[in-house]
């Protein structure tokens, strides 16, 4: 066999490995139902999916327990969601209860420490205009159906799952850009951007 028909094999071989594995997360995808079981409920429900649309504009937040900037999102979804009505936004919480920790062993999964209440007192008894369910996400599957290489992370879904848009990391002016997004999809009458 030439030297150019092992290179092309081996390119060929690179790129059908490529589309293996993980997919990303990205705008124009539809995540969720998963192939098979990634997040659990409360009652400890495996799930493929989210629980059924309900009409609420929909929120993904991929948080994790090490994560400080998680409760800058916290705030930014509160601040972008507060002029709407209560039920208009739903955020579904979804919680990593392991992480990879390096030992001199090597790599090992460990439980996190309790993740830290929502920012101003905000959980599920005082959610103030959010709907929020809670899930947990099973490690081991959702690694092997989804890449995530940074947190936190922000889905916004469009009435038919599809991720309408996506933040990584949090920024100042992601409250003003969240409640834009409500608004464009909102069944409320216009009301002013938050923070003025």
């Amino acid at each position: 066999m030439r030297k150019g028909a092992h290179v092309a094999a081996l390119i060929a071989g690179l790129l059908l490995a490529a589309g293996c594995g993980p997919k990303a997360i990205t705008v124009g995808s539809r995540p969720f139902p998963a192939a098979r079981p990634v997040f659990s409920d409360a009652s400890g429900k495996t799930l493929d999916a989210l629980p059924a649309a309900d009409g609420t504009i929909r929120l993904v937040f991929l948080e994790f327990p090490w994560c400080p900037a998680c409760a800058d999102v916290w705030k930014a979804v509160r601040i972008a969601a507060k002029p709407f009505p209560q039920g208009t936004v739903r955020v579904y919480r979804v919680l990593f209860d392991r992480e990879t920790v390096l030992t001199p062993d090597g790599r090992k999964e460990v439980p996190p420490l309790r993740p830290a209440p929502l920012p101003e007192g905000d959980g599920p008894e005082d959610s103030g205009t959010l709907e929020i369910t809670t899930l947990t996400a099973l490690p081991k599957e959702f690694r092997e159906e989804f890449r995530l290489s940074q947190a936190p992370v922000l889905l916004l879904l469009d009435p038919d799952g599809k991720v309408a848009r996506r933040w990584i990391g949090y920024s100042v002016g992601m409250s003003r850009e969240l409640a834009s997004e409500i608004r464009k999809r909102s069944r409320v009458p216009s009301l002013p951007p938050a923070g003025t």
